[in-house]
């Protein structure tokens, strides 16, 4: 195609049919759905999940919106609310800039100390593991599973001993 030396037009058609979609996905974020603002924090929430392929190919049998009123869940603080019809839109699931818990968790992650000390109980927490499961086969299972959380609470512990 490009290697050649020479960019023909069907070149062109061939290089936008493989990169367009991926373009237009990198940019668009989650498919669009029912979504509504969430009462306690702005947050956009999804209402009704939509099948975005169904849309494009049949778009006569896409979901329409709530007609009723419905219960959503926040699944950014965890309220329900009941909002009406009137209040649900088509839009994406987002985070508000108001939101306090987004903002914490931004906070959090670019909290230079913070990450210090998530890579120091992810180290403790590996050595605790390791020799809990010193003789043990490593695969998936319950036991594994337990011995890895335990030693990340035993680290977590021990951090927080030593901060105070």
């Amino acid at each position: 195609m490009f290697l050649r030396g020479k960019i023909h037009g069907s070149d062109i058609l061939l290089f936008f049919a493989y990169t367009g979609g991926v373009f237009n996905a990198a940019s668009s974020g989650l498919p669009n759905a029912w979504v509504v603002k969430c009462k306690k924090c702005s947050c956009t929430i999804t209402c009704r999940a939509v099948d975005p392929q169904i849309e494009h190919a049949e778009p006569d049998k896409s979901e329409p919106a709530p007609q009723h009123p419905v219960i959503v869940s926040c699944s950014c603080c965890w309220t329900a609310f009941r909002y009406s019809a009137a209040e649900v839109f088509k839009g994406q699931p987002s985070p508000s800039n108001t939101c306090s818990v987004h903002r914490r968790e931004e906070a959090t992650i670019n909290n230079p100390e913070e990450k210090r000390s998530n890579a120091a109980i992810l180290i403790a927490a590996s050595l605790i593991a390791a020799v809990r499961l010193n003789k043990e086969e490593i695969r998936p299972s319950p036991s594994v599973a337990a011995k890895i959380a335990d030693s990340i609470r035993l680290a977590e512990m021990i951090q927080a001993r030593l901060r105070h």
